[in-house]
């Protein structure tokens, strides 16, 4: 993969990414597929298998895929120059160098008065402010009645990882409308929203439908876990612009946050695959640490490098953006913003208030195979109170 630079590197590299990608074999496209991110190729099936292989024989198949990975790999040590960057891949890591990809700028803001309300202050106060600019509320309005959902569509969902995304999306589900959580049909949810970012289109663009077993294709009217941790790394609510592409495109749409105490989410967040996040999200092909440099930088770049722990600096840098969400919902009211706290006894009744879904469908959800093989379950979402125990290893 070579990028030309006179071109934007992360537009470049996802032109290159998709002629590469056209031209390799299934294999190779989950591989491909992994260096930007993607995971695991059983939770991320973006791409369809190319259906001439199936009209070949097993003998030409065979060397039509050996043949390809000969190319594909014969490609990988063109000269290193400053006109190019490249993209190291192999089967077994299938990861993109994260000195080559550079993380893009984002933004967090200093403490403030409004990040330590409680959401449910926080609601009061937005709801009095549409109020006092007359901007009715979905919720009490007619023509949200007869719906399944009182929320105007697209409803995308700004939560961290670990923060409920997937109770969200089932949530919705369980209310009859489309919902998605880290994929659709099309892939994975956080490069089509990078890449329309990027091209200035609509957020959702390109991954808004989905294709039903009855072959029926409906849009998608929820989208929760929306992020990539990379390489290469982009969350809407952080990267600069991210957020501003939402209204722009989606002028009457809603974002919907769910808030968690930011010490019990750090934990969960660290042991996600043993501490994998959490080192793109620092370090990593995110750079969270404040490390890209500017002023905006230096008081988060200060606060990674005097927290010892950096226990801090992360419940510090959750509440941040609970923050930063909060102001751009107060500065942008033709949108509908909902936040509830996922902690709070009364989660439930609030979001049926909002949404008019039905309090039984809010369910605690664990995403991933592990959880479900340590509790002997088929199912990933359980009513609370009603989680199957972990069974014993032995």
């Amino acid at each position: 993969f070579v990028i030309h630079s006179d071109m934007p590197l992360h537009t470049s590299y996802l032109t290159n990414y998709k002629q590469q990608y056209k031209m390799g074999s299934n294999r190779n496209r989950q591989v491909a597929r992994r260096g930007l991110g993607l995971g695991r190729s059983r939770y991320y099936n973006a791409i369809p298998t190319l259906q001439t292989v199936r009209t070949l024989s097993l003998f030409t198949a065979m060397f039509t895929l050996v043949l390809q990975f000969y190319l594909l790999f014969s490609l990988h040590h063109p000269p290193i120059d400053d006109q190019t960057n490249i993209m190291n891949m192999n089967e077994e890591s299938a990861t993109l160098d994260h000195e080559i990809f550079e993380p893009l700028p984002w933004s967090l803001p200093k403490p403030s008065s409004i990040r330590y309300q409680t959401s449910e202050e926080f609601m009061a106060d937005y709801i009095a402010l549409k109020r006092k600019h007359n901007i009715p509320l979905p919720w009490e309005q007619d023509i949200y009645k007869g719906d399944k959902v009182t929320l105007p569509r697209p409803i995308i969902g700004l939560n961290f990882p670990k923060s409920a995304t997937l109770t969200m999306s089932e949530y919705f589900a369980c209310g009859g409308i489309t919902s998605t959580h880290t994929t659709t049909q099309d892939g994975r949810i956080g490069i089509c929203m990078m890449e329309n970012h990027l091209a200035d289109k609509p957020p959702m663009e390109g991954c808004n439908t989905e294709r039903t077993e009855d072959g029926v294709i409906e849009p998608v009217e929820v989208i929760f876990d929306i992020g990539l941790q990379g390489p290469p790394c982009y969350y809407a609510s952080l990267h600069e612009g991210g957020l501003d592409n939402i209204p722009k495109h989606y002028p009457e749409g809603t974002i919907m946050l769910v808030t968690r105490n930011a010490t019990k989410w750090f934990k969960s967040f660290t042991e996600w695959r043993w501490g994998e996040l959490l080192e793109e999200w620092g370090q990593g092909s995110c750079a969270f640490d404040g490390s890209l440099g500017g002023e905006e930088m230096e008081y988060w770049n200060d606060l990674y490098i005097s927290s010892e722990s950096k226990r801090q600096y992360w419940i510090e840098f959750y509440e941040a953006h609970t923050q930063k969400i909060r102001e751009f919902a107060l500065k942008h009211l033709s949108l509908t913003y909902v936040e509830v706290e996922l902690e709070n006894d009364k989660m439930a009744e609030q979001l049926e208030l909002y949404t008019g879904v039905k309090q039984s469908c809010v369910q605690v959800c664990h995403p991933g195979d592990d959880w479900i093989r340590k509790h002997d379950t088929t199912s990933r979402c359980h009513p609370a109170g009603e989680e199957p125990p972990e069974i014993d290893p032995d």
